[in-house]
């Protein structure tokens, strides 16, 4: 073999050896790039599937502050949205670029559909809200007017009722004497009999004039009402009551005086003697008279 085909050999043999570690350093880099890149898409896919799982704790949140049919269906489809496109990434292979950011765009898209709603929820909160608030003054107000009705539904009654009493009669100066066979005043039982007794009708403007019935019970000291052949009863409240006299006296609306008489016709007992006198259906005086035997 010559001395220029063994030049020639070793000329190729260091070139293959050149080749040889170029391609042994240029193999090791690309399976170091490889493998970079497959743990950041892994890192990424990661990433993603967290986002995708906060935004549908999100859905699920916004769903329970939203009072509105409609706008709650289109809240519940984007969380379906949400559960299909984790579970397609769930799927996905680490390595399939592609499908991860076609993924990251369907995210985004959900993402700002769910800024559309979250605004018309605020929007219709700050108006139920505001209805809210509306309400209240309305009820505050109609309280206060209930109040204020109330208040003049009392104010009527009580003035009503002050009308009521003064347009009734009133006996006053009212005094019980017992007589005795002489005609001479006595506070023994056995000299009596008869008691008398006198008052005054006042004067009343407002009081209905003409005929009046005027009632009066004597009231035995056990609280028995005196009565005779002319005693009866008459309307008090929504009872019958037993009366001992009565007198009826034409009424012109100013003072008069009248006198009623009690011819005793029992043994009585010594002690208090009671004199009611009623017209109208109303108890308008009354006096007593304490009897020895």
């Amino acid at each position: 073999m010559n001395k220029k085909l063994i030049i020639t050999f070793c000329v190729l043999g260091v070139i293959l050896a050149g080749v040889i570690a170029w391609l042994s350093v240029s193999l090791y880099d690309k399976t170091d790039t490889i493998d970079f890149l497959t743990e950041q898409y892994a890192l990424e896919k990661e990433q993603l599937a967290d986002e995708y799982t906060q935004l549908a704790i999100q859905y699920e949140g916004y769903k329970l502050t939203v009072n509105n049919d409609s706008l709650e269906q289109k809240l519940e489809d984007q969380r379906i949205k949400l559960q299909r496109l984790a579970e397609e990434l769930k799927q996905t292979k680490a390595e399939d670029l592609r499908k991860i950011v076609a993924l990251e765009k369907e995210l985004a898209s959900v993402r700002g559909v769910l800024r559309y709603y979250v605004a018309q929820v605020d929007s219709l909160n700050q108006v139920n809200e505001a209805l809210a608030a509306e309400n209240k003054e309305v009820r505050r107000q109609m309280n206060r007017i209930s109040s204020a009705n109330e208040n003049l539904k009392q104010q009527n009654e009580e003035l009503n009722q002050k009308i009521d009493i003064a347009s009734h009669l009133s006996a006053n100066n009212l005094h019980a004497v017992a007589q005795n066979k002489r005609g001479k005043k006595t506070s023994s039982l056995k000299a009596t009999t008869l008691f008398e007794l006198s008052f005054n009708i006042s004067a009343n403007i407002t009081a209905q004039t003409g005929d009046k019935e005027l009632y009066v019970r004597i009231l035995k000291p056990n609280e028995d009402v005196l009565t005779n052949a002319k005693s009866g009863t008459f309307q008090y409240d929504s009872d019958q009551i037993q009366y001992s006299m009565k007198k009826t006296i034409e009424y012109t609306g100013e003072e008069q005086p009248v006198s009623l008489y009690w011819n005793r016709n029992e043994t009585l007992d010594p002690g208090r003697f009671v004199f009611e006198v009623y017209a109208d259906g109303k108890l308008i005086g009354t006096t007593s008279l304490t009897m020895e035997k």
